[in-house]
This record gives C-alpha cells, structure tokens and sequence, in this order.
C-alpha cells in the first residue's frame, strides 16, 4: 500500500478513469454533500479534455429538476433524440433513484452500443437488483467518502512550512490566520468539524460549523430516509421519532458490538413505547442504504464465520456525530477507531470486526489475499498496550497484526505486533 498524495479527490479520478473505459455500469455512491457532483463535474469536463469531439457526454441532475414529472420513457426517448452516431456517449444521471421506474430506462439505455452510463447517488438503493448489469455482475461501484486527513489539510488550505520529507508528527503547517499547526492540531480540528467538503474554511467556527452540519443532517434523513424508505417493499420510515433515536443510540455506541434487539431495547427506554426488532432492523436498513453510517459485522476469526447477532456501527463523518451528540472527551477513543475503520475502506479494505474466544479485535481488514489484525486504542492506559497486544499475539497465524494508536511511535515490537502511529496511518502510511 502506497502513500496517498495530498491533493484533493486524486483517489476517486484514478478508481473512475480505471473503471470508465470498459462497458460495465458505473455506479458513484456516498452519503450527501461528501462530493460526488463536483466528482462528476470533473469527470465531465476531463473526459471532454481527453476526447474532444469524438465523446458525446449527456447529464441529468434529477436534484435540481423536477423528477416527478419524468419517466422512464422520457429519459430512454431523450437519449434517442439526442444521441450522436459514431461518437463514444457517456451518460450521466444524478440521484437517478428519484425518477419513477428508473430501473428500465438504466437497463435499456446500458443496452445500447458504445454508451457508458454513470450513476451517481446518495442512497444505495441505487445498486438495485432489477438492474440487467448487477444481475450479470458487469458494474462497478466507487464510494465516495468525506474527505481523508490528507484531503482536509488541502482544502482547508493548511500549506506545510516543513521540508517534505520531515517525519508526519514534526510537519508543521500554516494558512491565512497566519498560526502555525501541528497534524496533531489539525487532526482535533478534523475530528471536532468533519471532513464534508462543504464546511469551508471560512466556516470554522463552532457556530456556522454547526448551522452546516444541521442542513447536511437534515438533507440525509429527509431526502436519502423518510422520503426513499426502506428498499425492496419493506415497511417504509414513517417516525421520526424513532429514527431520531436509532441515530443517537448508533452515534452513542460506535464501536460497541449490539443488535437491533438490543437497539429496540434502549430506543423503548427513550420513548416510554415497544420498538419491536423487526422495526428496527428496517429503519437500520434505511441508514445504511443512506450512507450515514456503515456496518462492520462480527466474524469468528477461529471458525472463520460470520455471526448474524452483534456489529458494530461506524458514523461517516465526525462533524456529523459530534452535532448528533455533543462534543464529548470520553468519544476520542471511539472517533479514531472510526476514522480507522473509514480509512481501510478508502484504501480498498472488507472490514468486519473479530472475535477469537472471549478475545475481541477491533477489525479485522482484509483485501484480496492481504488481511490484517488491528487494534485501536487513543491513549496509553495504566496497563500499557497489553490488553491491546494480548489479543493480538494469541491469534495463531502470521498476518500483520497492528495496534494503532497516538501513543507509540511506528516500529516493530519485539513480539512482532506492529505499533502504528495514528498520525501516521491516517496520513497514508501502511503497515
């Protein structure tokens, strides 16, 4: 694994010019505001760069039209109208789930010759079983994720005063207050406000930070939840209430093993009324299918299974937990092993998180025929890194096996566990 360059979205242009030129459908997916127009005005304008005349590019942004008046058979005839012969066609659809049937026109328009069709949405529903090329497995999707440490230090316009091969806890950085920062310094700012690229940085600041994070909340429980429901005719998302509450008690526990059972339990305590499992489980469903959080399920590392009854829960973006919950001291441990989690599925990682006996580790990555042991832990407690490392040294093969922490400078142990400095890792290094 290579180090990331710090320039912004790099990572998303090269996983779609890998993917645009074959006849697979495209799909580009994430949670709201987290970039994905700009993505695809990049896409545009850069196929166009590369192709000139001899590309035909045709967009539609069903978030600033009125999708209820279109049709299937108005997007399949548009096509028709418009298409130019011997010319490559890119099409390119916005939050194409809004328009009723979208399913057939994706499937018939995908049928054509020459044509590549792009998705791009914030609700997973988008990778839908009715569509021809998921059936044949001919698609690709790229998540887009808030942005990476290294993606926030450059749009937040942080320029590095240090040569460029200082060690990453030395690297010191300045921007228009003219202050000097620490990537530690950063990183309380990244964890504090979140790494949606709209918060600008002329935003922040507590207060319109926060006004931000309020509308992008809104935005993904309105638009991606309560108005889309749950997929495939499930029961749809008709209290808010209740939803309100399964995100809090998800932004509560990130990193704790629970079920919908267990979610059902603490929801009744909150709202003095039975919240049956099976309804939970749907509004669980719909905040997936959101991208608002992510689900890391728990695998028996000695059977090597999956457990159906326990997962842990991870948030997309911290600005978000912290206006869900309150900035609180007692959730650095867990805002980490979140960025960890979020960081491994940049990078191409499955994540699921492992239990061997009664031995827990926080996730377990694994990409091809690499896999990895990992530990996170924020500070040092009075028992050193034992009850991290313990874990870790009993499981019986020879996979890296990682604690990730600020506490340790990056090396080797002697019992080959590898300590990895957080800064380190977030900032792109590999184990």
């Amino acid at each position: 694994m290579g180090s990331f360059l710090i320039m912004p979205r790099m990572l998303y242009k090269e996983k779609m010019f890998r993917a645009v030129g074959n006849d697979n459908l495209m799909i580009v997916t994430g949670v709201r505001r987290s970039g994905k127009s700009c993505i695809a005005e990049r896409l545009e304008a850069e196929l166009y760069r590369q192709f000139q005349d001899d590309v035909q590019i045709v967009r539609f942004n069903f978030e600033k039209i009125n999708s209820a008046r279109i049709s299937a058979d108005y997007l399949i005839g548009e096509y028709r109208t418009k298409r130019i012969e011997g010319k490559r066609c890119y099409i390119l659809l916005d939050e194409i789930t809004r328009v009723v049937d979208w399913e057939r026109a994706v499937n018939e328009i995908c049928a054509k010759p020459a044509c590549k069709m792009i998705l791009f949405s914030s609700n997973r529903r988008v990778i839908s079983k009715n569509l021809t090329a998921v059936q044949e497995n001919r698609y690709d999707v790229i998540q887009v994720f808030p942005l990476s440490l290294p993606e926030f230090i450059c749009f937040q316009n942080f320029r590095e005063i240090t040569a460029l091969d200082t060690p990453i806890c030395e690297k010191r950085f300045i921007r228009f207050d003219e202050r000097t920062y620490t990537v530690g310094d950063i990183y309380q700012i990244y964890i504090t406000y979140g790494g949606l690229p709209i918060l600008k940085p002329e935003y922040m600041d507590e207060e319109r930070a926060w006004v931000i994070a309020d509308g992008s909340y809104a935005a993904v429980v309105t638009r991606d939840i309560l108005e889309q429901g749950s997929a495939n005719g499930t029961k749809a998302i008709t209290d808010p209430l209740l939803l309100r509450t399964i995100i809090m008690i998800l932004a509560e526990s990130i990193g704790d093993n629970i079920s919908a059972t267990w979610i059902g339990k603490r929801a009744a305590e909150y709202l003095h009324r039975p919240c049956a499992t099976k309804t939970v489980e749907s509004y669980l469903s719909a905040i997936l299918n959101a991208h608002l959080f992510y689900v890391a399920e728990r695998y028996d590392i000695r059977e090597e299974r999956f457990l159906q009854s326990m997962a842990k829960y991870y948030i997309v973006d911290a600005g978000l937990h912290n206006y869900i919950t309150g900035v609180r001291a007692e959730d650095e441990n867990r805002l980490l092993e979140n960025k960890v989690f979020f960081e491994l599925l940049r990078r191409g990682y499955q994540v699921c998180n492992g239990k061997r006996w009664q031995d827990e580790i926080c996730l377990v990555a694994s990409r091809n025929e690499e896999k990895a042991y990992i530990q996170v832990g924020e500070k040092n407690g009075d028992g050193g890194f034992e009850h991290l490392i313990a874990p870790l040294i009993r499981i019986p093969n020879n996979y890296p096996k990682i604690v990730i922490t600020f506490d340790s400078e990056s090396k080797i142990s002697g019992d080959g566990t590898i300590m990895l400095n957080a800064l380190d890792f977030l900032m792109g290094r590999s184990w």
